[in-house]
């Protein structure tokens, strides 16, 4: 990744100290995509046993880079022990669910193809079937997570930002956005949710902990 610049040199040794200096066994690691460069499920070996060497679990959801990511039954068959995948289901740690979506290109944007609309569209749906996914009416959706930002701005909504905000959830985090777009990402809160770029430098390389008063008090 250094090849993007000086501000990605050792991020991995960067990544493993931060995380490890503030987690403990029992945390929750929410990874929103691109999580290897490797083209094929055996060359993500490598990346997925780096992260299983973190503490805590770890949730991972697929990003647009990564094309090793295949059929979600053979990913998890050869997953290191710790290591979980958001795909079209849900997922609850301490009574805490996580739901998501990659999500994609906004279809209003300036480049987006009639492919990309509906590709967005599906995206919105998966969202809804992650929601449905959840295995009891005891647990509630608090926290989201997508890959691209499921909006552009906190004034302007989307049909992903409305199934968010309907679903109860009160935090998402996304990722995708990078460098100087970092700048242009929308944080802060709408209609009671709080969106969040997670990437890894636009956190520093150390992780944005989710607020226990957003999760508890919703």
């Amino acid at each position: 990744m250094d090849i993007f610049g000086e501000q990605w040199r050792n991020h991995d040794e960067r990544i493993r100290q931060n995380w490890n200096a503030i987690a403990a066994d029992d945390d929750l690691l929410l990874i929103a995509g691109d999580v290897s460069w490797a083209m094929h499920l055996d060359e993500a070996q490598a990346d997925l046993h780096f992260l299983a060497t973190l503490r805590g679990r770890k949730l991972l959801l697929k990003g647009n880079h990564d094309y090793w990511w295949g059929a979600i039954s053979r990913v998890r068959a050869v997953a290191p022990a710790g290591i979980d995948f958001l795909q079209n289901d849900a997922h609850v740690y301490g009574g805490v669910a996580v739901v998501g979506a990659r999500g994609w290109i906004l279809p209003d944007a300036p480049a987006a193809s009639a492919d990309d609309r509906r590709i967005f569209e599906r995206e919105v749906e998966r969202f809804r079937m992650s929601l449905a996914a959840l295995p009891s009416q005891t647990y509630r959706p608090l926290v989201a997570m997508t890959h691209y930002p499921p909006l552009r701005r906190l004034d302007e909504g989307t049909p992903m930002t409305n199934a968010i905000e309907a679903s109860g959830t009160k935090i998402c985090v996304y990722g995708h956005l990078h460098g100087a777009d970092i700048a242009m990402a929308p944080q802060g809160s709408r209609n009671g949710v709080e969106y969040k770029l997670v990437s890894a430098d636009a956190v520093s390389f150390m992780p944005w902990r989710i607020p226990t008063s957003s999760i508890r008090n919703a």
